[in-house]
């Protein structure tokens, strides 16, 4: 076997130690719901910036949100007749 092969093999279990570290050290800290939010919000706003955010909605999802505005326009005209009777 080849040294760079070595040095190669050497560095991947290094990096799987390392995420294994990792995943323990985050298993023991628990959640940190301010820092997710941070992250979250600050990943939008990049988005934002780049004009990526809203992004396009995909043909399925868009046809669910249709179905969703289409079922509570009627139930606002139901709610609306029944207060009219």
């Amino acid at each position: 076997m080849s040294s760079a092969s070595m040095a190669l093999r050497r560095w991947r279990r290094g990096q799987v130690a390392a995420a294994a570290r990792q995943r323990e050290l985050m298993s023991d800290e628990g959640p940190r719901p301010e820092q997710a939010v941070a992250e979250s919000l600050s990943a939008l706003n990049a988005l934002a910036d780049m004009g990526l955010w809203p992004g396009p909605r995909d043909p399925v999802c868009e046809r669910a949100v249709e179905a969703v505005r289409r079922r509570w326009a009627r139930i606002e005209r139901r709610a609306r007749q029944a207060c009219t009777r």
